[in-house]
């Protein structure tokens, strides 16, 4: 495997707590519109008139359990892949690189937030990242 190809293995690693994040937030939305949506039929806005059925309610309570069960599974995941990757980074040496790791993805902290908390210049917090994912080692 070339340097670039195991580069990028490493940075998808890594990126794979900020997707299971994601993915818990839009079944989060998911469970909020589906909420809204039934507190307020008519603001649906499809034009098609709305009633109180028994059925309705047993349907809105099946779709809420099944996204609360997605939504738990997703935590689940998100948690073993923070701890995985929270362990790999934490075996490397330099601090700076463990710090520039962690902020970018497990605090999900962005570029300029993470120069200013670490005090250096973006061309030196690109060398520290270059170097961070060269050394980083996947579990």
């Amino acid at each position: 495997m070339q340097k670039w190809e195991e580069i990028e293995q490493k940075k998808e690693y890594l990126k794979g707590y900020i997707k299971a994040k994601n993915r818990e937030a839009l079944i989060k939305d998911q469970i909020q519109q589906l909420r809204l949506d039934t507190m307020f039929p008519a603001l649906q806005g499809d034009g098609m008139p709305r009633g109180s059925s028994q059925k309705d309610l047993s349907d809105y309570t099946a779709k809420i359990e099944s996204l609360m069960e997605e939504l738990k599974k997703e935590w689940v995941e998100s948690v073993i892949r923070y701890e995985r990757i929270r362990k790999a980074i934490n075996k490397m040496n330099d601090e700076q690189e463990k710090e520039a790791l962690t902020r970018y993805y497990l605090l999900r902290e962005n570029n300029k937030v993470i120069q200013r908390k670490m005090g250096v210049s973006k061309a030196k917090l690109y060398r520290i990242y270059d170097s961070a994912l060269e050394n980083f080692e996947i579990l």
